[in-house]
């Protein structure tokens, strides 16, 4: 398997993908939550912040209006209406991300959060999208099932019994996405399936030797240089 053999990256560390996914999220939430204060004092209708601040934001309905505003396949996944939403999806982020962090597999949180994105984005749009889409979701629940592919031996709470497996942890994280998405159209229900798919088929590829973020790497590395002060 193609992951770095080191270990836990420490919590402040510059390399520590999963605080660099947690600290997005919060800062567009902090972002969004500022605007939406400065429209409350303005009095300005609580439509008009939907339409200039999150609307630009999200995964619109339509295909059309994804085409005039592609750009939402990059951002819709940052973006939550709703602290609890926010939340629970962190909480889901980090008990996942850590236990990847676990196995080594510390640089590849991101790759597999933003191709499950762009993915299931995709997919939600081709297949008749009828609401507007957004939330760590999707990214979330590819970080589940990649765990679950990595290492289905990985045990939580060892020190209770032979402590609780990886499997169980995932079936509970299911089992709330599906109950929340009761009434969901069959274009979601599909886009979070490919999400799925996306976190079981990255790990697939990194065991037979092909590192879909490995570009990735390279670019911040390039970056990371290129602002790296000359001596």
């Amino acid at each position: 398997m193609q992951y770095e053999k080191t270990n836990k990256p420490l919590l402040g560390a510059d390399n520590n993908a999963l605080i660099a996914l947690l600290s997005i999220n919060l800062v567009v939430y902090a972002f969004i939550g500022f605007f939406k204060v400065v429209y409350y004092l303005n009095s300005y209708p609580i439509e008009q912040f939907y339409a200039q601040i999150m609307q630009p934001s999200i995964l619109p309905s339509s295909l059309s209006e994804f085409l005039h505003q592609p750009w939402t396949l990059l951002t819709y996944y940052w973006v939550h209406d709703g602290f609890w939403i926010l939340l629970t999806n962190m909480i889901w982020l980090t008990a996942f991300g850590v236990i990847l962090q676990e196995q080594a597999a510390n640089k590849h949180i991101f790759p597999i959060y933003f191709y499950a994105g762009i993915v299931a984005g995709l997919s939600y749009i081709l297949l008749g999208a009828n609401a507007p889409m957004m939330g760590a979701q999707v990214g979330v629940m590819a970080l589940v099932m990649a765990v679950v592919s990595l290492a289905p031996q990985y045990r939580l709470l060892k020190n209770i019994g032979r402590g609780i497996p990886v499997w169980m942890l995932a079936l509970v994280y299911l089992i709330v996405q599906a109950l929340s998405i009761e009434n969901a159209s069959l274009s979601l229900l599909v886009s979070y399936l490919v999400a799925a798919s996306t976190g079981l088929l990255y790990v697939m590829l990194l065991n037979k030797g092909t590192d879909l973020g490995k570009w990735m790497h390279q670019l911040l590395a390039l970056l990371n240089n290129s602002l790296a002060p000359k001596k």
